[in-house]
């Protein structure tokens, strides 16, 4: 059965490297388990966890994701060390535009942080680091990498 195949290959291509999303502790990059989590809040640990994994200090990325320090700090002293979903959704973008990066720079970690943190012409001079706090920032810089992947700069 063809339906039963395509899940199948589906399923595989996660595991040919612990994708980011796995990495932090997150379910999945995309679709309803990480609509749920991200409703649910994610916990601090997330946080920790995407800033281990860059390289970068936690109070950059709060930064990034339009969060102020002082809201950052009141989340790790709750109690239930969550996110709220809005805040959830900032570290979401900020993740998938990593993954999009690393996955346009054939893995290189590295060479993903550098160009994220780098002005692009494609973005009027703007870092893409820049454009996380908000949706169209984000899809701004996943339109810039799929053309680049592709070969159309126009």
């Amino acid at each position: 059965d063809m339906a039963v195949q395509q899940l199948r290959e589906f399923r595989l291509k996660p595991k040919a490297h612990q994708s980011i999303w796995a990495k932090v502790g997150l379910p999945a990059g995309e679709g309803p388990v990480l609509s749920d989590a991200i409703n649910h809040g994610f916990s601090i640990d997330v946080v920790n966890r995407f800033a281990e994994a860059v390289s970068m200090p936690v109070t950059n990325l709060v930064q990034y994701a339009g969060l102020s320090r002082a809201t950052f700090a009141r989340r790790v002293k709750d109690k239930e060390h969550r996110l709220k979903p809005s805040e959830s959704e900032a570290f979401a973008r900020m993740i998938r535009m990593y993954e999009a990066a690393t996955l346009m720079l054939g893995g290189n970690k590295a060479d993903a942080i550098q160009w994220l943190n780098e002005p692009a012409i494609g973005l009027n001079g703007k870092r893409p680091i820049e454009l996380m706090g908000s949706e169209s920032g984000t899809l701004d810089v996943i339109r810039l990498i799929n053309r680049l992947m592709h070969g159309v700069y126009m």
